[in-house]
């Protein structure tokens, strides 16, 4: 039996995985920090941005990769999801509900097929601005690519793009996801997070150069109001936020408050 969950009751599953997530970094000493969407909603709404449904943390590289390998929930329905997992191919991390199931208009990717909060890598970046928009342009290449293996044939948001996927998808499967995560992961990794002064979330770092952080400062904690909830994030959220949306505080126009056009069912 399958019930159809409402927009706030998706929103309350994501919240207890970001829980889930936040306490078990808190009792292994690893940091975790809001970022992407999920800050500028608790900058701006003190919680989810009223048309959005899902959440981003973001961990250095060296904490990630101690969380993918030992996350353990006391719930044994909340996952981890990496490229250590079977079945999945992603260059960042999700810890996926497995009583639910998705079904959305627009993608089949393997990786969506439950509920799940987003965890991301932050890598080194160098001090040349120049380079750094060379490292996200080259992982943008790789990752366009990648999302063109999942895309659905004869869906699309515009004519131009329904049509053009029968010629690119073709194209990007013979490529391969695994190809595509691999040399992301590559270019990511390419500056050590440990020796550089700036960092910043390179593998699904859709905003370029905006990403960019001082490290001295990213690695600084605070804490923000989420759903009522109090959770870590850098203190120079300010900067970072400008970096991705420039002004922040100025809602977008309404053809631009996208969702994720999904359709989520819990087993009961």
């Amino acid at each position: 039996m399958k019930k159809k969950l409402s927009s706030a009751e998706i929103k309350k599953i994501e919240v207890e995985i970001l829980s889930d997530i936040v306490s078990f970094c808190q009792r292994n000493q690893l940091r975790v920090y809001l970022s992407g969407g999920t800050l500028l909603g608790a900058i701006r709404h003190h919680g989810f941005i009223p048309w959005d449904d899902d959440i981003d943390v973001c961990m250095p590289r060296m904490d990630y990769e101690k969380f993918i390998r030992s996350f353990q929930s006391e719930k044994e329905y909340f996952q981890v999801q990496s490229l250590l997992t079977p079945n999945f191919s992603a260059p960042f991390a999700k810890v996926i509900d497995l009583r639910t199931s998705i079904k959305s208009e627009f993608s089949n990717r393997d990786i969506d097929q439950h509920l799940w909060v987003d965890v991301f890598p932050v890598d080194g970046l160098p001090e040349s601005l120049e380079e750094v928009k060379k490292i996200y342009a080259k992982c943008n290449y790789y990752r366009n690519i990648y999302l063109l293996t999942d895309a659905t044939l004869g869906k699309g948001k515009t004519k131009i793009r329904k049509y053009l996927k029968y010629i690119l998808k073709p194209l990007a499967n013979l490529y391969g996801k695994k190809r595509c995560c691999d040399k992301i992961e590559a270019i990511a990794k390419s500056y050590p997070y440990e020796t550089c002064e700036y960092v910043g979330a390179i593998t699904w770092g859709l905003y370029g150069a905006g990403e960019r952080m001082l490290k001295s400062e990213f690695e600084k904690t605070v804490m923000v109001e989420f759903e009522g909830r109090q959770f870590p994030t850098f203190s120079c959220w300010d900067s970072y936020l400008k970096g991705l949306y420039k002004d922040y505080m100025q809602l977008p126009p309404v053809e631009k408050r996208r969702t994720h056009d999904m359709e989520v069912y819990l087993k009961e």
